[in-house]
C-alpha cells in the first residue's frame, strides 16, 4: 500500500509542457481539460489522470511503445485493464490546492480495493458544519457541539469529512452511498489526529475488513481507505526486507520535476516511434 502526494507548480505551467503531457491521455480526455476556465483546475485534472501512467512508467510496468488502458467497476469506478499485472493493481486518487494524492494498493484478493481524500482547511468551518449538517450522524454532531476554537473545529471537519468521502471512493460509489451511514467517532480530548473508530452501517469498520488511516501534507488532510492483503508488503514481511507495515504508512512525496520529467521523456519517446 502507497501513496504519493504530488505537488504542482504555484506557476503556471508552459502550454508546451501541458500539451506534451496531454498527449498521454486519451482523445476524450483531452476536450475535457480544455472546457475547465482556470488553468490550475486543468493541470490538477491532467496530472490526476496521470498519476497511473507515471507510476507504471517508474516501476516499469509499461510494455514499451504502448500507454495503459482502463475499464470501469459496475458502479463506475475506474480500473486498470492494461497491462495486465501481477498482483493486480487497485488505485484512486484525489486533488485539492496544490496536491494530488494517489494511492495504490498491489492485491490478489478478491475483495481489494482503495480510496483517499483531501481536503483543505475552510475560512468559516461553522458555516461548512451548517451546510452538510444532513450528512453526519446525531453522534457526529455532538462531537462538534463541544465548545472549541475554530481552528480546532475546522480540524475536525477535515478529519471526519475525508473519512466519509475517503470510504465512498474505496467502494465505488462516491457520495451517493450515503455519507451519514459512515460514523466517524472522534475522541472528546482535542488531541489532533484522535479516531476513536468508525462505524460503516453501525458496524466498526475494523470487524468488517476495513483499515484506514488519516494523515497531513502541509495543512492539508487526507484519509485513505483500504480493503485486502497488500501483496507487496506481505512479501517484504516475509523476505525481512526494509519496509512498510500498512499501519506504519508514509506518504511518498513528489516534485513537479520529478512527475514531469519522466512522463514529457515518455511522450516524446512515443512520438518518436509514430
Amino acid at each position: 500500500m502507497k501513496i504519493y502526494a504530488i505537488k504542482i507548480p504555484d506557476e503556471p505551467i508552459s502550454e508546451e509542457t501541458f500539451d506534451e503531457l496531454s498527449t498521454l491521455v486519451e482523445e476524450p480526455a483531452r476536450g475535457r481539460l480544455k472546457r475547465f476556465r482556470l488553468p490550475a483546475d486543468s493541470l490538477r485534472s491532467l496530472v490526476a489522470r496521470l498519476t497511473v501512467t507515471w507510476y507504471l512508467n517508474q516501476n516499469d510496468l509499461l510494455p514499451e511503445g504502448e500507454l495503459p488502458t482502463f475499464g470501469r467497476k459496475g458502479k463506475g469506478k475506474p480500473i486498470l485493464s492494461t497491462p495486465i499485472l501481477d498482483p493486480p493493481m487497485e488505485f484512486n486518487n484525489t486533488h485539492e490546492s496544490s496536491f494530488i494524492l494517489f494511492s495504490i494498493l498491489r492485491s490478489h484478493s478478491p475483495l481489494a480495493c482503495v480510496g483517499i481524500d483531501i481536503m483543505s482547511p475552510v475560512p468559516d468551518p461553522t458555516e461548512v458544519q451548517e451546510g452538510i449538517s444532513y450528512q453526519l450522524t446525531l453522534s457526529e454532531k455532538q462531537s462538534l457541539s463541544i465548545p472549541m476554537s475554530e481552528d480546532e473545529r475546522c480540524k475536525r471537519l477535515m478529519r471526519m469529512w475525508t473519512l466519509k468521502e475517503g470510504f465512498t471512493k474505496a467502494v465505488g460509489e462516491g457520495i451517493t452511498f450515503g455519507l451519514e451511514r459512515i460514523e466517524v467517532h472522534l475522541a472528546s480530548t482535542q488531541q489532533a489526529g484522535d479516531i476513536e473508530k468508525v462505524l460503516i452501517d453501525g458496524k466498526n469498520s475494523v470487524d468488517i475488513g476495513w483499515e484506514y488511516k488519516i494523515g497531513q501534507v502541509e495543512d492539508n488532510y487526507w484519509a485513505v481507505w483500504w480493503r485486502g492483503t497488500d501483496d507487496e508488503t506481505e512479501a517484504k514481511a516475509e523476505a525481512n526486507l526494509e519496509g512498510q507495515s500498512q499501519r506504519e504508512l508514509d506518504v511518498i512525496n513528489v516534485n513537479w520535476d520529478e512527475f514531469q520529467g519522466p512522463l514529457s521523456e515518455l511522450a516524446e519517446r512515443l512520438t518518436t516511434k509514430q
